[in-house]
């Protein structure tokens, strides 16, 4: 068996490859063995959509109602995001979730967060690789969620309304009622189903739902809401004039949005768009909280309002400390990952998603139009990812050694500054221009940030991007 791993979001692995009924086991028995040493008593154990996710569910259930630990259990697939709140909501121990996320279909993935419903640390995730190293498959005891129940070890319940109430703190639904917003959901065959159909249908004018059943292919693509997934949704918006598109992932912890033109606001755009409606319209105070490969827009948005703005390596579960520490207004990644003060301290797409709406009820005006006077407010920031993949880690760590004199290939820019906090990242002489390369924690690919607040700066840096990538 190879050695159990977690990346920045949990451990994930193909379907029937690494991840089998026995390292499930394992990996549950090792978090049994963390959880017991921590004095646990009850966890909730949820499941997204992908194959096989309700068997592994009940096996991870057996696995820790045999070691004593209580498990609260969703009927259906649960969002992330709901995993989070309902820890909190119910001063739970932990929760594990059976999800890989945004990851094509035939991963899967455990993710486990502590009892402040945040992503598990590198010093928790590490005691649970060092735990699961030490497993013996065979001694690993399970008991029927049967005699578990007879025990008082296991229970079904329903955590949407609970969720919905709490976000009904953080979203006027009334006030998105009474603007008449016309707009296309697309649940990607994922955990949302059942959250942002039904919140939406109480405070849509019009409502068109799309992929709102369960496919393990997600239709056969990778379910993250990128501007690729999204170009249909803004078609259907155009075609029925509608406001706006909106999506989440596969576990409802990203988002996708398009305007009433049917154009893609890349995640990035939608952090800042948020940050300014959070600071002006509903009176916000605090820093904002962004990941080294985030755009920097969002820092300008802060700044305006006389805020600062903290920086963290990848990965939400260094977010979440801000959020849980910091009164962090918004916190949020440019994969598409945002959360807010006072609600949870993991990635929400579906309160994503209910700000968006928020914002343009607020504000009475098409997100195109929205959009245009943010940029002649703070001017434009020009950003991309181009995602590598290499067929072996030589050729992978043969990039990134080349990268590392990026410098090397300029003529009309020069490096200003130069870190390694979260990979390899050069800043310029050219204000707000930078590039930022960083092997993945999930997937198997290397990840080139690039932004620059002009468009002559941001295609030097794109070139020498690229003829890395040819050489």
């Amino acid at each position: 068996m190879r050695k159990i791993k977690f990346g920045t979001s949990g451990w994930r692995a193909i379907i029937s490859d690494e991840f089998t009924f026995e390292n499930v086991k394992i990996v549950t028995q090792a978090i049994a063995d963390y959880l017991k040493k921590n004095n646990a008593k009850a966890v909730i154990v949820a499941r997204d959509t992908r194959f096989m996710t309700e068997h592994y569910a009940q096996l991870v259930s057996q696995v820790l109602t045999a070691n004593g630990i209580k498990v609260y259990m969703p009927q259906d697939p649960t969002p992330t995001p709901v995993v989070s709140f309902t820890i909190r909501h119910y001063k739970l121990d932990g929760g594990i979730n059976i999800t890989a996320s945004h990851n094509p279909p035939e991963y899967c993935g455990i993710k486990f967060n502590p009892s402040d419903g945040a992503p598990a640390p590198t010093s928790i995730t590490q005691q649970i690789e060092e735990l699961a190293a030490k497993v013996d498959p065979k001694k690993i005891p399970t008991i029927s969620l049967k005699e578990a129940a007879s025990k008082d070890l296991f229970e079904i319940f329903d955590p949407r309304p609970e969720y919905f109430k709490a976000l009904a703190k953080h979203i006027d639904f009334e006030r998105i009622k009474a603007a008449g917003l016309k707009a296309v959901a697309d649940l990607l065959y994922g955990t949302a189903v059942g959250y942002l159909d039904e919140l939406c249908r109480r405070c849509c004018a019009e409502l068109e739902i799309l992929h709102d059943f369960r496919d393990p292919y997600f239709g056969g693509d990778r379910p993250e809401p990128d501007e690729s997934r999204m170009k249909a949704v803004g078609e259907i918006v155009k075609r029925r004039a509608f406001d706006c598109g909106i999506a989440t992932d596969g576990d409802a912890d990203r988002f996708g949005v398009v305007d009433e033109t049917g154009n893609y606001l890349k995640p990035n755009e939608v952090i800042a768009l948020l940050a300014h409606h959070l600071y002006k319209n509903k009176r916000k105070k605090g820093p904002v909280a962004r990941t080294v490969a985030t755009s920097h827009a969002v820092d300008a948005v802060a700044q305006a309002f006389g805020e600062k703005s903290l920086e963290t390596p990848v990965g939400f579960k260094y977010l979440a400390a801000l959020l849980l520490n910091e009164n962090v207004v918004i916190a949020g990644e440019e994969s598409g990952g945002l959360s807010i003060a006072n609600h949870v301290p993991e990635k929400d797409g579906i309160l994503a998603n209910l700000l968006v709406l928020e914002m343009m009820a607020y504000e009475g005006k098409p997100l195109s139009e929205l959009r245009k006077e943010f940029a002649k407010t703070y001017g434009e920031f020009f950003n991309t990812r181009v995602d590598l993949s290499f067929a072996t880690e030589g050729e992978k760590q043969d990039f990134l050694s080349k990268f590392k004199q990026f410098d090397r290939y300029l003529k009309d820019l020069k490096v200003a500054d130069k870190d390694e906090i979260d990979g390899v990242r050069f800043f310029f002489d050219q204000p707000g221009s930078w590039v930022l390369a960083r092997a993945s924690g999930t997937e198997p690919v290397v990840r080139v940030y690039v932004e620059a607040k002009d468009q002559k700066t941001f295609q030097t840096l794109m070139n020498v991007v690229r003829m890395l990538i040819r050489t």
